[in-house]
């Protein structure tokens, strides 16, 4: 059976059985139909984590908004919270218990329901309040849709966000109140609103006022649930801009508390030049994003590209077959499933773009487009050991592996080790094998045909790629004390939530030129 391999320590290992090198650096080995690696279902549920103690004062909505986000009574069955799948201590991005195994072995995250796994990663919530409200084609800035969240945007922000975990099946499982699964935007769960407000009927009295319990019904309770954790995932205890670089030179205001290796500083001239990371991964040339944040970086556009990531066969969402036993969190298409990112988005753009008619994946302009994430926290995990997965399906599981396949996508070798640069749609010549496997989207990938000197083809060395990954890991928040945005920023947008009956209809995150266009 033909295999793609990219080894970064002793090679021919699969990655079920992978050992730790160095840093964390994993065996990367694929194959088609994803025999070498099925992880047991077993690997979940997670347990219930603990809550990180508070680096910064919290205002009363983003305490309630800590609460609700780690408190595990809140799935169906209990056991789970939004927290547990985003733990501070991995860079919001898996589990704390348990995370390291299961993104080794898988890369999503096990449901509190046993055997059940999302089809994607957990997506960093970390510096997410600054993306514009989205998706809209930006063809000022960015010439590429932008905003929104989710890897496929399918949420305009962070309180929209909110609302759909508690209802995914393979999450935290509760059934929304209309009995319609994907929930259309308003969907809701009256069990999480109901939980919520008789745990913490004080809190939301005092953020909301005294008569918000009997002024607001089930659905608009959920709403203000949701609120008020996206106003703590916006706050200076996640969105922080305490890293290394932060405490640099090149820090917004300029410190020095920290002065990059030549490594680092290397890396640093290369992400932001001919490496072409900050293309994508930036927001110094954003403004609807510095605008908010006051020039701070947040490493990241929140654009849509397609890098041509392969399929993760690892993932046991794949054997999710069973649509008579699970029949909403069910995959019955098994391993030919195809994840089109934002061409399977239900919702439209702001402007009205429809990503699909009927089919996901059928206006194939939006396929395999996945929102870039921050670079902020990459590489933070609780100790150097713990295996962090990567892309939005978890498929690599280490940096220097991130780094190789944006620099070698596109190349094949042969037995004599000599390297060849081939177009993804048409394969690598006779006798060459290529490093990574196809993309699980071929359409829309950027540089499909390998130009040197782009992604896929970037020519860099392996010195450079080293400095990169060394670069990337001086972005990990708690350096330094919370240097966050000052004035509001992303958190400005919940005041009216204190003052005024929320509409249900409509949830939004302040504004930027972009979002409001």
């Amino acid at each position: 059976m033909k295999k793609w391999k990219y080894g970064l320590g002793a090679a021919g290992a699969a990655v079920a059985v992978a050992c730790v090198l160095g840093v964390s650096q994993f065996i990367y080995q694929h194959n088609a139909t994803g025999a070498d690696v099925r992880p047991s279902a077993t690997l979940g549920p997670i347990p219930c984590q603990k809550a990180p103690p508070n680096v910064v004062t919290l205002t009363p909505l983003q305490r309630l908004g800590k609460n609700l986000l780690y408190d595990c009574t809140l799935s169906d069955p209990v056991g789970y919270a939004c927290a547990t799948c985003h733990m501070p201590q991995t860079g919001f991005t898996s589990a704390l218990k348990n995370g390291s195994e299961i993104n080794l072995l898988a890369g999503p995250m096990p449901g509190v329901v046993v055997g059940r796994f999302g089809k994607r990663r957990p997506q960093s919530y970390a510096y997410a309040a600054f993306s514009p409200e989205g998706p809209f084609f930006d063809d000022e800035f960015a010439m590429a849709f932008v905003g929104g969240t989710f890897w496929d945007g399918r949420t305009t922000d962070l309180t929209a966000q909110a609302t759909e975990p508690f209802l995914d099946p393979n999450e935290m499982a509760n059934i929304p109140t209309n009995g319609i699964f994907p929930p259309p935007f308003g969907g809701f769960s009256a069990l999480v609103a109901q939980k919520a407000v008789r745990k913490y009927r004080q809190e939301f009295k005092q953020v909301f006022g005294p008569n918000i319990i009997s002024r607001t019904n089930r659905q608009e309770q959920y709403l203000l649930v949701c609120a008020a954790m996206a106003a703590f995932e916006g706050s200076p205890q996640i969105c922080q801009f305490s890293s290394k670089y932060d405490a640099s030179q090149f820090g917004v205001p300029p410190m020095d508390t920290y002065t990059l290796t030549a490594s680092e500083e290397r890396g640093r001239v290369l992400y932001f030049g001919t490496a072409l990371c900050s293309t994508c991964h930036s927001s110094a040339m954003f403004p609807p994003v510095t605008a908010m944040t006051n020039g701070k970086d947040t490493f990241s556009m929140y654009c849509f590209a397609n890098i041509g990531v392969p399929k993760n066969f690892g993932n046991p969402f794949y054997q999710e077959t069973d649509c008579t036993s699970n029949p909403h969190g069910c995959n019955p298409l098994g391993t030919n499933f195809v994840d089109f990112g934002l061409g399977s988005n239900p919702n439209p753009g702001l402007d009205g773009t429809k990503f699909f008619n009927t089919t996901p994946g059928d206006l194939p302009q939006f396929n395999g487009l996945f929102q870039a994430p921050t670079v902020r926290n990459v590489d933070l995990r609780p100790n150097p050991n713990f295996v962090k997965a990567y892309m939005h399906n978890g498929v690599f599981k280490s940096l220097k592996t991130v780094v190789h396949f944006y620099n070698k996508r596109n190349i094949a070798v042969n037995s004599a080790g000599t390297e060849v640069a081939f177009d993804l749609a048409t394969g690598p010549p006779t006798g060459f094998t290529r490093l990574f496997a196809p993309p699980e989207v071929l359409t829309n990938v950027q540089n499909s045909q390998g130009a040197l000197g782009n992604i896929g083809n970037l020519g860099l060395t392996d010195q450079e790629e080293n400095d990169l990954v060394a670069f990337m890991q001086i972005l990990s928040d708690g350096f330094t004390t919370p240097n966050p945005v000052v004035g509001g920023g992303a958190t400005a947008n919940t005041k009216r939530f204190t003052t005024s009956k929320p509409n249900p209809k409509r949830v939004t995150t302040s504004k930027s030129k972009a979002g409001s266009k």
